[in-house]
């Protein structure tokens, strides 16, 4: 009974945690949970539930079986052991086959574990992967396509489909070593590594140094209890990639059960600063470790020009009295076009604002007259934004006005230009008494408007000159360098919000918060004139007549450019900067629907990474010729896909990889119920 609650509460939690809401942790909640998940399964089109079905997925949710304690259901979410170490499992390590396979005798040992699978799992989903299996074969698809089609199925949760296709994947091509990775990896998590290890132990043989194939070496042994024999082929993993996400998880969890908590967080952040996930966060927390936002690498390139901002050139910069006459017209035209554009960018704003003050009213609606206890009930349920990377872009907004983020380097920059304009405030009268006193006409004579030796004014030239002399020695030149200080950091904030708050706001938020980043670069720009010295009138120098030329630039729109494709074959994932949807092309079956509301109702439980190679590249026989580091991955776990990554040479914005797969096994083993036997 164990294995079926913990099922049906892995469900639910993947079919809400999309949303990112509380995982329930006694009976009730879960009955609440399995009434929610209903109703957003009741919520699809007859179109979609035609393709959960056909795909092999229920669209009814399982209810609690009885006699479940609220004691089963904290462990069921927990995880039981999912942050300890298994027991040495000496039942399934001597059931391990004595067999040391060579590529002749491995079709005969494929032969055997495909019984065994057939065996194990469930009639429902053998007969549904016979049907995709037998669909495949008669459209002439290859092995290694049906076994990138057997990975898609495991990344999505449907072990017992994936597991029986590659299978069938690996008898038709024994001697693809890719594939038979991906085959043990499947059998180690889905909770038979004993029947991995020959396989395993093959492979390593051909291929000694692949960290792919030693990190699902070293997690069978780890699954079995042998934390020993585990941590020396991890160990062997991390010294060729020290971030290697899943040899650090593992090796993690074999720390802290000796007690070594630093080296325990050293590994865990390790395991994050590749890929992320909700669990990697939570262990920390619990090992006491504060997460910070350099701990988790940034999910792509940033934009260097978002918005066009640097399409903004403020006119030429003054550095004498007869340059500012020069160029006053200039600076007025650029002055008045900020003015105007950000009026513009003001009525732009309008429409959103109107929208998040009827949002808000709605808010408040649904908040009066409530208590506090259901308030923090009704925070904690609510439904964020649908985005991958939504947790590090909080992170990472959070920190950027502590001491040394961009935020407080922009209010010191600020600063600075503050106190140089507070400084001319205070002695320029003086200043300019003293030019004016220094530079003073004495009569030397006497005439009807002064007596001799009498004061009688000073040169308005002479003092214009010494005046602009002293202002742009003293701070017109130091204003500027911190004008241009001021606008990098701003430039930097502006940036940097921008990135980050693509992750973490709906659609409408951010298209408001662009137009709000428009209007504060304008507004940055528009503030950064020089102090005018022309105090003495306009008779030093002859005047210019010529209008301005200046035009001020236009923002560039900002789209999502940061697309990444796994193609497997039946169907695509496509994650565009954080936010997934699912393409299906598998005869009758086609379409696309979003796969974090949409898709709910799968099982989604299995922790690992899967990596890719980039389909326009040549990365010999595969991810386990290109090994840990291959064109592109994903990090899948009970909340389903959690980062999807891009190294190397496919560091690029749009990235499809449709070649090898490689299944790289994470620390759970027991995915499949008739497993381990």
């Amino acid at each position: 009974m164990k294995r079926i609650y913990t099922l049906i509460i892995t469900t639910l939690i993947a079919t809400v945690a999309f949303a990112q809401s509380k995982n329930p942790t006694n009976k009730k909640e879960v009955d609440d949970k399995i009434k929610q998940a209903q109703q957003q399964l009741d919520k699809l089109t007859p179109e979609q539930r035609k393709m959960l079905e056909q795909m092999g997925m229920s669209t009814k949710v399982p209810s609690m079986p009885t006699g479940v304690a609220d004691a089963d259901v904290k462990g069921a979410v927990s995880g039981g052991s999912a942050f300890g170490v298994p027991s040495r499992n000496a039942a399934l390590i001597g059931a391990i086959p004595q067999i040391t396979l060579t590529a002749v005798t491995v079709p005969t040992y494929l032969k055997s574990l495909g019984d065994y699978v057939e065996k194990s799992i469930a009639n429902d989903a053998k007969l549904f992967a016979q049907q995709v299996y037998t669909s495949f074969k008669s459209n002439k698809y290859d092995a290694a396509t049906i076994g990138n089609a057997a990975v898609g199925y495991w990344s999505t949760g449907q072990l017992e489909i994936a597991v029986y296709l590659m299978n069938k994947a690996c008898a038709d091509n024994s001697a693809d070593a890719d594939m038979l990775s991906n085959f043990a990896a499947m059998l180690s998590m889905g909770g038979a590594p004993h029947r991995a290890i020959p396989l395993l132990d093959y492979l390593s043989k051909q291929y000694p140094d692949n960290t792919t194939i030693m990190n699902n070496l070293g997690q069978a042994w780890f699954y079995l209890g042998e934390t020993e024999k585990a941590n020396v082929q991890l160990e062997k993993v991390v010294k060729a990639f020290a971030y290697h996400p899943q040899a650090n998880f593992t090796q993690c969890l074999i720390q802290q059960s000796k007690g070594n908590t630093p080296k325990a967080i050293e590994k865990m952040k390790n395991s994050l600063a590749y890929s992320f996930s909700l669990d990697k966060i939570n262990m920390l927390r619990k090992l006491g470790y504060k997460i910070k936002a350099s701990d988790m690498r940034k999910p792509f390139r940033p934009d260097p020009n978002p918005l066009g901002l640097r399409n903004f050139v403020r006119p030429d910069v003054p550095t004498s009295y007869e340059d500012e006459i020069r160029l006053k017209v200039d600076w007025d035209a650029f002055q008045k076009q900020v003015g105007d554009k950000s009026m513009a960018l003001a009525k732009e704003m309008i429409p959103y604002q109107q929208a998040a003050a009827a949002k808000a009213a709605q808010v408040y609606k649904k908040l009066d007259n409530k208590s506090a206890e259901e308030i923090n009930a009704m925070r904690a349920n609510a439904v964020m934004p649908d985005n991958l990377y939504r947790i590090v872009g909080e992170k990472n907004l959070e920190e950027m006005n502590k001491d040394g983020g961009v935020g407080y380097r922009l209010k010191k920059a600020k600063a600075q230009i503050d106190s140089l304009i507070k400084d001319f405030m205070a002695k320029d009268e003086a200043q300019r008494k003293t030019l004016e006193k220094q530079n003073s006409i004495i009569a030397d004579k006497e005439t009807e408007l002064a007596k001799k030796g009498e004061n009688i004014g000073y040169d308005n030239c002479k003092v214009q000159q010494k005046y602009s002399e002293w202002v742009y020695k003293n701070y017109n030149k130091p204003l500027e360098a911190a004008y241009q200080n001021y606008l990098h950091q701003a430039y930097l904030k502006i940036t940097e919000e921008l990135y980050w708050e693509q992750f973490t706001m709906d659609d409408a938020a951010f298209e408001a918060e662009k137009i709000a980043a428009k209007k504060e670069w304008l507004a940055a720009l528009g503030n950064t004139r020089y102090m005018a010295t022309n105090k003495y009138g306009n008779n030093c120098i002859p005047p210019q007549n010529n209008g301005s030329r200046y035009k001020l630039a236009d923002f560039d729109d900002m789209h999502c450019t940061h697309i990444s494709t796994l193609d497997f074959g039946a169907y695509k994932q496509i994650v565009e900067c954080g936010k997934m949807r699912i393409e299906f092309d598998a005869g009758k079956l086609k379409g696309s629907f979003d796969f974090k509301s949409d898709n709910a109702g799968k099982d989604k439980f299995i922790k690992g990474t899967l990596e890719a190679t980039v389909i326009d590249k040549s990365v010999g026989k595969g991810p386990l010729e290109a090994s840990a580091k291959a064109g592109m991955g994903m990090e899948f776990t009970s909340h389903g896909v959690e980062d999807v990554y891009v190294n190397g040479e496919a560091s690029v914005a749009n990235v499809s990889a449709s070649g090898r797969m490689s299944l790289i096994s994470g620390n759970m083993s027991g995915g499949i119920s008739g497993f381990g036997k």
